[in-house]
């Protein structure tokens, strides 16, 4: 969530993870994809893994409404984005690779990120020319 307020995404978190997606993303004004992202988190052990039945409600949602449906989750401390999460087979990405292929956003590295993050410093918005 925090990775999405740093590249201007506007975030609402789920209540105690109650839902079907733990964070729902507006992506910024000037994003080539204007479409809203579901996030089902996680941090386990397991690395990118989610039950069936979770799966299908993810799957379900996803057909209902128009989002891109997304897992992001850790290994060995690496952060991935998993599209598609209801198939076992989904792509993985890394964070910044994922807003460039589908919003057209140039994002820093996870590793830039959290070097910024912690300093206090914020990513300028993209001005128009």
């Amino acid at each position: 969530m925090y990775y999405l307020i740093y590249h201007h995404f506007d975030n609402v978190r789920s209540y105690a993870s109650k839902g079907v997606a733990d964070v729902r993303s507006v992506p910024p004004r000037w994003a080539k994809e204007k479409l809203a992202l579901a996030s089902q988190c996680k941090n386990t052990k397991k690395g990118d893994y989610i039950d069936p039945a979770e799966r299908r409600r993810l799957k379900a949602f996803n057909e209902k409404f128009s989002y891109i449906t997304i897992e992001p989750f850790k290994v060995n401390r690496t952060c991935l984005v998993k599209i598609e999460p209801w198939s076992l087979k989904g792509k993985h990405l890394p964070p910044d690779e994922f807003l460039r292929k589908f919003y057209g956003i140039s994002a820093d590295s996870w590793y830039e990120y959290r070097r910024n993050w912690k300093r206090g410093i914020k990513r300028q918005p993209i001005s128009k020319r």
